[in-house]
């Protein structure tokens, strides 16, 4: 496993920090933080208790930050540039807790899930409450067309998690299929973002499709790391279960391509596996660890990495007609850190 951990570490040796990539918004982003904390409004107070749990597990906020980083790329300082950073993250939040409850996961950034602590009723419930409080929230925008986006990236969102879990537990899953979820449910939202902040800063005609196609590889590069990571990374690091994707019969980019190489043994024993998980059944760390070992074998892991590292440098290029700025900088360290991101 050599390999893969030299390109994902490297992020702590040649790439800026994440506060590093975002102080030139940071103060920003302390407000959009503020605004999540008060953002529910709740009556109930078990809804709040709920409220504070999650705000208290707050992320990385990289996609309240790429918005905040376009907006004052292009100098807009308008009323709704930290309300609109604020729905973004909340739309996310939400869709992390579906996620969890679809997913059965306990652990989210080091802690306990939503799910984990009240159960998947209550969770259910909580994810749809955030959902539409942030949707309610966009209703003041005074430019319509900004709910427009949002509510077509969220119907977007949800369509890739349906169509992810038609493809469960399924090895004949082509690449295409794969790209075509990962596009709606995660490189949606990136993609919105840069649409949200070219439509409220104004930004020229000829530079939207290159900010809203950097978004989108942007995207694209965040989940296959992601997938990446679940096979590499320690539950430490993640701050989630290690081999959660294969467990839940996610079949992933890297599983696609060594499935390609694989001889007819190796596959009918990864169906084996696989049919185990399916049926609830305890497998062994050691077959977790032969399944890893096939894997980066059969160069589908590496190749991956490849895949995502162009996908990077595609979106680098989309930000080549912007004029050099602190946060034009940062957009392009941004692409470099989501690529060698370790968790």
């Amino acid at each position: 496993m050599r390999s893969i951990s030299l390109l994902l570490n490297r992020a702590s040796e040649h790439e800026p920090s994440l506060n590093k990539i975002f102080a030139p918004v940071q103060s920003e982003l302390d407000q959009v933080e503020n605004q999540l904390l008060n953002r529910s409004g709740a009556s109930s107070r078990f809804l709040k208790q709920m409220a504070k749990r999650a705000i208290s597990r707050q992320g990385k906020l990289i996609r309240p930050g790429l918005f905040l980083l376009i907006t004052s790329h292009y100098g807009y300082q308008g009323k709704d540039k930290i309300k609109a950073a604020a729905v973004i993250e909340a739309i996310h939040s939400a869709s992390l807790i579906h996620d969890d409850i679809i997913d059965g996961s306990a652990l989210r950034r080091g802690e306990a899930t939503a799910f984990k602590v009240f159960g998947p009723e209550f969770s259910l419930l909580f994810g749809d409450y955030i959902f539409i409080k942030s949707i309610v929230s966009a209703l003041d925008f005074k430019n319509k067309e900004l709910i427009k986006i949002l509510a077509k990236a969220s119907g977007e969102m949800i369509e890739g998690e349906i169509e992810e879990l038609t493809q469960s537990f399924n090895l004949r899953i082509s690449e295409k299929t794969y790209f075509k979820i990962i596009g709606k449910k995660t490189a949606s939202l990136f993609r919105a973002i840069c649409e949200l902040a070219a439509e409220l800063a104004g930004v020229p005609e000829d530079i939207r499709p290159e900010l809203t196609a950097y978004g989108f590889n942007l995207g694209l590069v965040f989940q296959i790391v992601d997938d990446l990571l679940d096979l590499k990374s320690e539950s430490q690091e993640t701050g989630k279960m290690r081999f959660s994707d294969w467990r839940e019969g996610r079949i992933t980019l890297p599983v696609i391509r060594a499935l390609k190489a694989w001889p007819a043994e190796q596959k009918k024993k990864a169906a084996c596996w696989l049919k185990k998980s399916q049926d609830k059944k305890p497998q062994s760390v050691i077959g977790f660890y032969d399944f890893l070992s096939g894997l980066e074998n059969s160069g589908a892991i590496d190749s991956s990495l490849r895949t995502a590292g162009e996908l990077a440098d595609r979106a680098k290029n989309c930000l080549m007609k912007l004029e050099k700025s602190p946060y034009q900088k940062s957009l392009v360290e941004l692409t470099d850190f989501v690529l060698k991101r370790k968790k």
